[in-house]
């Protein structure tokens, strides 16, 4: 039930499950017509940063939108 200050109320046994103790940040997602909840914990933190981890001999994710950058800039600049 969503209260008339728009909060909504995580069952008990949810919150343990899924480490949620209070102030933990959570992200609000719509997904084919439904609402989805993403508490950011620190194990969700670390997949997040584990998927940003380039592999063996692959750019990082910064390195490879800043080589795009440029390679856009000279494009502009022709």
């Amino acid at each position: 039930m969503v209260s008339s200050k728009g909060q909504v109320v995580i069952p008990a046994e949810l919150r343990e499950e899924y480490g949620l103790d209070r102030g933990t940040r959570a992200v609000w997602t719509e997904e084919k017509g439904r609402l989805v909840l993403t508490p950011m914990t620190e194990r969700r933190l670390d997949e997040i940063m584990g998927s940003l981890k380039p592999g063996p001999g692959e750019l990082s994710a910064f390195d490879g939108i800043f080589e795009e950058r440029e390679r856009a800039r000279k494009q502009e600049d022709k």
